[in-house]
């Protein structure tokens, strides 16, 4: 699925009404699509029909207030309130604006309400411009079932004032569950920035497609739970427009999990050879190498110092370890590439980077080996690191590897300073995978993952709970195991990176963002692989 921004959806929707579909009818899609998920989820039941023919509701009724602005926003807005009192809703609706300001089209659905209001007893407009007008929003607002915002949708520029303002405030105040229509109030549909107060959203509609503004901060933890609402926008409109970013949600990992055939035996799950920690990152062999055996893997070599196997072998006890040379600092030693020949022979994939530290001789040590072992790799961290000052030697690779570094690792490795904007942060992972020819996994508060050529994709998973030492290690586990089992570069990481945030989104319920270290998603990755492996099955 296409994830655009607020100007990209502009012109989807421009060119449907130009050949297509009239926007009037689109707004009535859009409003019915809402005002049925709002019933099925808030009041329980029923197909939305003709609000034309609908009687009056009775005091046992569902309570929405519905807040509509003046543009097409507010248009949906109105539509909703309609179909809404048809299933027996009563409906407070506040205008923010005079009547006379609305688009056409809204213009149109307002008169289309106003016969409904003419026949519902539970139906009612309020004028903002009414001096009481703060007082009778903050009571019904006490008696509702839930809120929409139909007020500014993803058309936002500037800090909301006025009345905009005062509804944003209600809103936010109330106890009431608020559905955003689109996009919250006050945040930009494009950047996902708040130039002032927004709307903060249990769920979000959002219509035809994902907006780029509810997948980065602060627009992604303002928008809660989103869904899309389809109202027949052509595909190949939609690709016309677009650029190549995706998003990435259960049903795109489920597509890309890879199959296990019920007869498969543990070498037939993949055999995944990893080198990971140090004397002082003990702890990142570990949370790495159960991770990969936890994303499905069959045989997992553990390569690492010496010095340090022994506990791990003890903590650990599925993986093979395979004590390696290392340094008077204790860590890989160039030497070990020909201690890994042996194990390179039986393996699918190799995974390199967790905790082994950036001591000079170890850092000659990956290239080494990445340069000999010939196998789907994936590299993390200081491995990462080890190619500072010649990134482009990560293309050189045959088969090409997948890089797993956060801004700050992908800063060091290109010399430069990486853009945090949502735009900008997304077309520059596209022209940093492409330059390097790599598939790159991005990480961050979205979590990118891009391939040359292919377009980037916007994880819908995870959290600040992710924000501790060693989760990158679990990470790196997981996608090499993917890669092991035989997925693609971008199929393992894209599934990696979902299951990754998952767990630590399950994670988080039980124990809080604040509270969740590495080794819980662990646990709960368990959850995750269930969900997933149902929604594959579906």
């Amino acid at each position: 699925m296409y994830v655009l921004t607020s100007e990209q959806m502009q012109q989807v929707d421009a060119e449907t009404i130009d050949r297509i579909c009239p926007g009037l009818e689109l707004m009535e899609r859009a409003g019915r699509g809402c005002a049925q998920v709002i019933h099925e989820r808030h009041g329980g039941g029923g197909e939305a029909g003709d609000a034309e023919t609908s009687g009056e509701g009775d005091n046992d009724a569902r309570r929405a207030v519905i807040f509509v602005g003046p543009g097409n926003n507010g248009g949906d807005g109105l539509v909703i309130a309609r179909h809404l009192a048809q299933l027996g809703w009563a409906c407070a609706v506040h205008l923010l604006t005079l009547a006379d300001a609305f688009t056409p089209d809204a213009s149109k659905n307002y008169q289309r309400l106003k016969k409904v209001i003419g026949r519902h007893a539970l139906v009612s407009e309020i004028d903002a411009s009414r001096a009481d007008w703060s007082e009778r929003a903050q009571e019904e607002l006490a008696g509702a079932d839930v809120v929409v915002d139909a007020i500014l949708g993803t058309g936002v520029s500037g800090a909301p004032r006025g009345a905009v303002l005062e509804a944003i405030r209600l809103i936010n105040s109330c106890a009431v569950p608020v559905v955003a229509i689109d996009i919250p109030s006050g945040v930009n549909g494009s950047t996902g920035e708040s130039p002032g107060e927004a709307v903060g959203a249990d769920e979000t509609l959002t219509i035809g497609a994902p907006k780029v503004g509810l997948l980065f901060h602060p627009g992604r933890h303002l928008c809660g739970e989103v869904s899309v609402i389809d109202i027949g926008f052509p595909e190949e409109i939609i690709e016309k427009h677009a650029e190549p970013h995706y998003l990435l949600d259960r049903a795109e990992a489920a597509r890309r999990l890879p199959y296990r055939s019920p007869a498969t035996h543990k070498f037939d799950a993949g055999v995944l050879v990893m080198v990971a920690g140090s004397a002082q990152y003990r702890g990142a062999a570990l949370l790495a190498g159960e991770a990969a055996l936890r994303g499905g893997c069959g045989m997992v070599y553990l390569g690492l110092p010496a010095s340090i196997r022994p506990e791990i072998d003890v903590a650990l006890r599925e993986v093979i370890t395979v004590p390696l040379p290392e340094t008077a600092e204790g860590t890989v030693a160039p030497e070990a590439v020909e201690h890994l020949q042996p194990y390179l022979g039986r393996a699918h994939a190799v995974a390199i980077g967790p905790g082994i530290g950036r001591h000079p001789d170890t850092e000659r040590f990956v290239r080494e080996f990445l340069s000999a072992c010939g196998l789907p790799a994936v590299v993390d961290a200081d491995a990462v690191t080890a190619f500072t000052g010649q990134p482009e030697r990560l293309g050189e690779f045959d088969p090409p590897v997948v890089i797993t570094p956060h801004s700050g690792e992908l800063g060091r490795l290109l010399g430069e300073e990486i853009a945090e904007g949502a735009v900008e942060r997304l077309r520059g992972t596209a022209a940093i995978a492409q330059q390097l020819r790599v598939t790159l996994l991005h990480k961050g508060a979205p979590t990118l993952v891009a391939e040359p050529l292919r377009g980037v994709y916007v994880n819908t998973t995870g959290s600040s709970a992710l924000a501790t030492g060693g989760t990158g290690d679990v990470l790196t586990g997981l996608l090499g195991s993917f890669l092991a089992q035989g997925a693609s570069p971008i199929d393992a990481a894209c599934v990696a990176a979902w299951l990754h945030g998952r767990a630590g989104d399950l994670a988080a319920a039980e124990w809080g963002r604040r509270g969740v270290i590495a080794g819980d998603l662990l646990r709960y990755l368990g959850g995750a692989m269930v969900e997933l492996e149902a929604a594959a099955r579906a």
